[in-house]
């Protein structure tokens, strides 16, 4: 049902406006550069053909833009809300899709030697490439015995730092001095940057190396289980679910892909599962093995599937969408999630879960509407009030 503007948009025309407003304004903002932050080393880089193999892993799951944007981890609306705004296993990304490689689950990314000054400390510099008035910046490390072949959790970090507003110096820098606790070995340097003229707030995920320490274990060894074979092109809206138990049988682990528009092809959709698989799954990957990389590709049936652990074994499930229309009366074009990937800022309404109608914002905003993902779930996300509107 198409939208009946007299109805819709008006009522709101002064909500859209001043949201779309701020927009106008964003600009890319900066990153870690000593010790050098993980999206920083891989854009000193070939950003296009990476030969560092967790890089290059991150730009087979994301593509190379991530490299480009290195300065833009963000959150638009994240008003010193963290935790809520990422979610566990999305820290390094800020739980920016553009990001996702960056929270790929390796013990090979690139880690700077750190230590302490004699005074116990550390001069942390920031490389800004737009200044911004500042609520806090706070800094976090992962605590002994972390284990960076997992999913980095808020629970794996205790802040060390934290600072207001620092002046951005004359060659572009913030230079944000803490004292740096004892660790040893390897380690992450969590980092959030709080505006104070904006909601917004920036991410940074810094591998380092501490003296001293265990040898930090090996990379998962990838065992081959067999092809992923598509017999057809499945309909927008299809959910592809890849299932991973144990050696006695119980679960360990799913990871659920919703199929968009221009995702749907023979070839295409075993290449966005594979992707979200390699972005979010502890003991799964899907791709082709080379070089130790496991890279996904457009192909039918070209992509392997890799488990980690012994005797572990997986399944594919295709749940189709539900194609029943939605109930005539009502002045809205999709119950949502259907049809999402084709929503159109700024004119799609759709009902959500709670049976309320909500408006897809104008763009840019209005991008997050296509974004499968429980965050934007219109209504009831924790992150809704970024793409929808309510009426």
């Amino acid at each position: 049902m198409k939208p009946a503007p007299h109805l819709r948009w008006p009522a709101i025309a002064t909500v859209l406006l001043a949201s779309a407003l701020p927009a106008a304004a964003v600009h890319a903002h900066g990153s870690m550069v000593k010790p050098q932050s993980r999206v920083y080393t891989c854009a000193q880089g070939n950003r296009e053909n990476p030969t560092d193999p967790a890089c290059a892993a991150a730009v087979a799951v994301a593509g190379p833009q991530l490299l480009y944007d290195w300065m833009s981890i963000n959150q638009a609306a994240a008003n010193g809300n963290h935790q809520a705004v990422v979610p566990d296993g999305k820290l390094c990304s800020g739980n920016n899709p553009t990001f996702r490689g960056l929270d790929l689950m390796r013990s090979d990314w690139q880690a700077t030697p750190i230590a302490p000054d004699a005074n116990g400390r550390y001069e942390f510099q920031f490389k800004g490439t737009a200044p911004h008035a500042t609520r806090d910046w706070t800094f976090y490390i992962t605590r002994p015995g972390w284990d960076p072949n997992g999913p980095l959790r808020w629970s794996d970090l205790e802040p060390f730092c934290t600072l207001g507003n620092t002046p951005l110096g004359a060659d572009g820098t913030y230079r944000l001095n803490c004292p740096l606790p004892q660790r040893s070995g390897r380690h992450v340097i969590y980092n959030t940057w709080q505006r104070a003229d904006s909601q917004e707030a920036f991410y940074t995920c810094t591998d380092v190396q501490f003296a001293g320490g265990t040898t930090p274990p090996p990379p998962p060894t990838w065992l081959d289980a067999g092809a992923l074979t598509a017999q057809n092109d499945l309909p927008a809206g299809s959910t592809v679910s890849v299932r991973v138990f144990n050696a006695n049988g119980s679960d360990a682990e799913r990871i659920d892909t919703v199929l968009q528009v221009g995702q749907t092809s023979i070839s295409a959709w075993p290449l966005h599962v594979a992707q979200q698989v390699n972005a979010t799954a502890q003991y799964a990957r899907i791709g082709v093995l080379s070089n130790g990389v496991i890279t996904p590709i457009a192909s039918a049936s070209g992509n392997r599937v890799y488990l980690s652990g012994s005797g572990r074994r997986h399944q594919i499930d295709i749940r189709l969408p539900d194609t029943t229309p939605p109930p005539p009366d009502g002045d809205y074009d999709h119950v949502y999630p259907q049809g999402i990937g084709s929503y159109v800022p700024g004119q799609t309404v759709v009902k959500g879960s709670d049976g309320k109608l909500y408006g897809c914002k104008p763009f840019p905003e209005g991008a997050w509407c296509n974004i499968n993902h429980d965050a934007y779930r219109p209504g009831t996300g924790y992150a809704w009030r970024d793409a929808w509107v309510p009426f």
